[in-house]
Formats: C-alpha cells, sequence, structure tokens
C-alpha cells in the first residue's frame, strides 16, 4: 500500500501537509472516508462536508478549508480521484486460469495464448479468440464467432453466430450480442419473420453493460465503433450503426438502421425512431424521443425531440397554460367564446 507521499506523486500532484509517510488504505467518499483513506473534493454541492470529513487527505484542484490534516493539489480533480481509484482497484478476476474442466470446447474452435474459459462456458464450432482474453462462467461463444485480444467477457454473456468483437472489450454479464432483429411481414395469417442474416461488429475498445440486447443486421452489420461505451440495459437494434467515441446512458433504445455519428453522448431512457440520422457530436437528452435526424452538435430534449432551447420554452409555457387558460376565459366573458360574437 502506497504512502500519502507515493500516491501524490503517483496522482502527478503535490502534497500539503505533515502525513507524506503514512500508508493509504484506499479511497472513499467524502462522507464516508476513514482515518487512512483520501477522498475527492470537486463537486460544490459536497462543500459542506470539507469540514466534518474523516479523511486523510483531499484530493483537489484548489486549496480549501477542511478538517482533513492534507491536501493533494492536482491539475484536475476529478481525473486525480480517477487515477486514484485505479491504483486501489480491487482484484476481481475469477479464480479460474485455463479452461474450466466443466467447459465445452468445440473441436475446431481455435483459442489464443493465456485464454480463460469458465465454469460452464461453451465455446461453439470455428469460434477463435485472441490471446489473454477471459470468457466468464456460463459464457456462450456462438459458431464463428471472432473475439480480439485482451477481452473481459463476463458470466453468461451470450455473443451468437458471426459475431466479431475487436480487442480490449469489455462485455458485462447477461448482455446478448447478435440475437435476431425484430423484423416481421404482415401477413393474413399472422406475421412472417424476416430473416436476419448479418452479424454485429464491435470494434476495439469497446465497452458494453450488464443486460444490454445488440441485434443482428438483417443483411450487413450492426456495428458499435471504437471507444463507445453503453450502460446497462440498453436496446441496439438491427443495421444500427454508432460511431466512435459515444456514450450512452441505462435504457436507451435505438430502432432499426439508424447511423449514429462520433461522440454523441445519450442521456438516460433516450428513445429514437428508425432510419434517422443523429450528427457528430450531439447531444440526447435524458427520456428524449428522437423522431427526426439531429444535425451535428444540436442537443435535442423532450416528447417530440426538439432543440433544447425550444423545448425549455414549451414546458415553460405548458406549466402557465391552466392560469393561460383562466386569463382567455376572463377576457370572453361568461359565454367563454361560444355564442355567435366568438365565430
Amino acid at each position: 500500500m502506497p504512502s500519502l507521499g507515493e500516491l501524490a506523486s503517483a496522482l502527478g500532484g503535490s502534497l500539503e501537509g505533515p502525513d507524506g509517510s503514512l500508508p493509504v488504505r484506499g479511497v472513499a467518499s467524502i462522507q464516508d472516508a476513514g482515518p487512512d483513506e483520501v477522498c475527492y473534493f470537486g463537486n460544490p454541492r459536497y462543500r459542506r462536508f470539507l469540514a466534518t470529513t474523516r479523511s486523510m487527505a483531499v484530493i483537489t484542484s484548489r486549496r480549501v478549508e477542511t478538517s482533513a490534516r492534507n491536501m493533494i493539489l492536482v491539475g484536475d480533480a476529478y481525473e486525480g480521484f480517477r487515477k486514484a481509484l485505479e491504483i486501489f482497484a480491487p482484484d476481481r478476476s475469477s479464480a479460474f486460469r485455463g479452461i474450466h474442466p466443466s467447459a465445452v470446447v468445440a473441436g475446431d474452435a481455435l483459442l489464443g495464448e493465456d485464454v480463460s474459459v469458465g465454469p460452464c462456458a461453451v465455446i461453439d464450432r470455428e469460434a477463435r479468440i485472441g490471446e489473454s482474453t477471459a470468457v466468464g462462467a456460463g459464457c456462450y461463444i456462438g459458431p464463428g464467432v471472432k473475439i480480439g485480444r485482451s477481452c473481459s467477457l463476463h458470466p453468461r454473456v451470450v455473443l451468437e453466430a458471426g459475431t466479431l468483437v475487436g480487442d480490449r472489450v469489455v462485455i458485462h454479464a447477461g448482455t446478448v450480442v447478435g440475437s435476431d432483429g425484430f423484423g416481421f411481414v404482415p401477413d393474413p395469417s399472422g406475421h412472417r419473420k424476416i430473416p436476419q442474416n448479418g452479424i454485429v461488429e464491435i470494434e476495439d475498445d469497446v465497452e458494453i453493460g450488464a443486460n444490454c440486447a445488440i441485434d443482428r443486421a438483417v443483411t450487413g452489420s450492426t456495428r458499435i465503433s471504437r471507444f463507445t461505451k453503453l450502460d446497462n440495459l440498453i436496446h441496439v437494434a438491427h443495421n444500427v450503426v454508432i460511431g466512435p467515441g459515444c456514450l450512452l446512458a441505462a435504457q436507451v433504445g435505438i430502432s432499426g438502421s439508424t447511423s449514429i455519428g462520433s461522440g454523441v453522448v445519450f442521456g438516460g431512457q433516450a428513445g429514437l425512431s428508425g432510419h434517422i440520422e443523429i450528427g457528430d457530436r450531439a447531444t440526447i437528452a435524458a427520456q428524449a424521443g428522437v423522431t427526426k435526424s439531429v444535425r451535428a452538435g444540436e442537443t435535442v430534449s423532450g416528447y417530440p425531440a426538439r432543440p433544447h432551447a425550444r423545448a425549455l420554452r414549451v414546458d415553460a409555457a405548458l406549466s402557465r397554460l391552466p392560469e393561460i387558460l383562466d386569463r382567455l376565459k376572463g377576457l370572453l366573458g361568461p359565454s367563454g367564446g361560444e355564442g355567435e360574437d366568438a365565430r
């Protein structure tokens, strides 16, 4: 465990205080930190805790009045906090190394060096798994799936046939990649299924949260581009293309054949219609219902989604609607505008 002075150096900061030689046990919130832990201050909402924190040191970008005996001054407090969390991250890797005896691996599957396959996992025919990739307990890797190097598949991940996964991809528990897209043709006898013959491509350095569903394409591919990060409980429909560096918060739903540019940010529970385009660096606010394409750099909110400034004006006007109706009735008089003079 590092000393406080060593931690300050590792964070690229400077230590102010007398306790540089004391060991640091970990990182905690400013409310909960103990006398052998460091905390972080950057959000003014938590200023009141500075006077009562029991932390041995506060990671901050500026000097503050605090009950802590020490401060670690860094250029960016949140980045310093992130680095500290990385230093003290617990080891959550599985105890299993190599191929667990209960795993089922097809004879023609190819596994690279230092691949781990957990209990009850299944690696189907012609699958390829790159070196140093970990496949968690109960995962299913379908026929012809290709997984790159240094990936982490948490328990019960399903990669259906033909899925392509790049390097350093993380997929959390319960996510299904490559399930059939939702495609049916109305028929007098019911609904006929449209074959979903495409695949899913997940590029390098993507992270996908727990219990997401990424549907395979009708033809071609559904694609999630490099460095994009998905939260939990997200649905990506068939033939959607998500550009590089996007962030999607929980419960986002994207309908089929929608194209999303680079660096787009989605708030939680945003929903998108199919066959639209979202431009680079756009922002989709939480619970927005997007029915039309969005220009690059634009922020939209509300339902139906509209430019954010206009959506705020609409919301403000709606909140005043009862008052406006009362005034309108007063102007129209006792008849309420229903007489001949109101025509």
